[in-house]
């Protein structure tokens, strides 16, 4: 059995578990991505470990990142430790946050990340702040793709959604993209880095 939460119930989660359907959040723009990010870092999923939480009487997954390439924040970090709510239960039970984006070994991802070990799940805009890498051997290149796995190629600049969205990345329209059309990630990560500077 799994419980799903929504993102309006979080910061109960400790507390209670309601089975409801998608989770909204609010919307994220790049810019928002950037400034709200306590740490953005690209890296590649090295262990998943869950762990029960005995104070809090609540299960979290351990998800690690290897291999990091950090863009902002602790530069010198060559580990990342996400802190996630949710898994499984001593009861048997599996708890599970709507709009936590899932991840396999192996997985090479951008993340935006904000309140680890704080926040419920400490990721900026739940799925919004997760990007996956992928190659193009055709190109010969590494490219960026939102969580759900849409080749991206341009970036949310200003909100499209009315300031919400619902458990999908950032517009029907990447629904459109084609691979050969993808973003690289060194253009990815020169954008973040740009916005960085900008912010200061």
């Amino acid at each position: 059995m799994v419980l799903r939460l929504s993102a309006a119930i979080l910061g109960m989660a400790y507390l209670i578990s309601l089975p409801v359907g998608a989770t909204t959040v609010l919307e994220k723009t790049f810019p928002d991505l950037v400034q709200e990010a306590d740490t953005i870092a690209v890296g590649t999923v090295t262990a998943i470990e869950s762990a029960w939480d005995a104070e809090k009487a609540a299960p979290f997954t351990l998800i690690t990142f290897s291999d990091l390439e950090v863009s902002k924040g602790d530069t010198g970090q060559t580990e990342l430790t996400l802190h996630v709510l949710g898994g499984p239960t001593p009861d048997g039970l599996v708890m599970q946050i709507a709009g936590t984006p899932q991840f396999h070994l192996g997985d090479r991802v951008v993340v935006f990340v904000t309140g680890n070990e704080t926040n419920a799940v400490p990721l900026v805009g739940l799925w919004q702040g997760v990007y996956r890498v992928t190659f193009d051997p055709e190109r010969e290149m590494e490219t960026i793709a939102t969580h759900s796995g849409q080749p991206v190629t341009a970036l949310p600049m200003v909100q499209t959604q009315g300031g919400i969205v619902h458990d999908e990345p950032f517009g029907s329209q990447t629904h459109q993209m084609t691979q050969d059309a993808a973003m690289s990630l060194e253009t990815f990560l020169q954008l973040i880095e740009e916005e960085v500077r900008n912010a200061q």
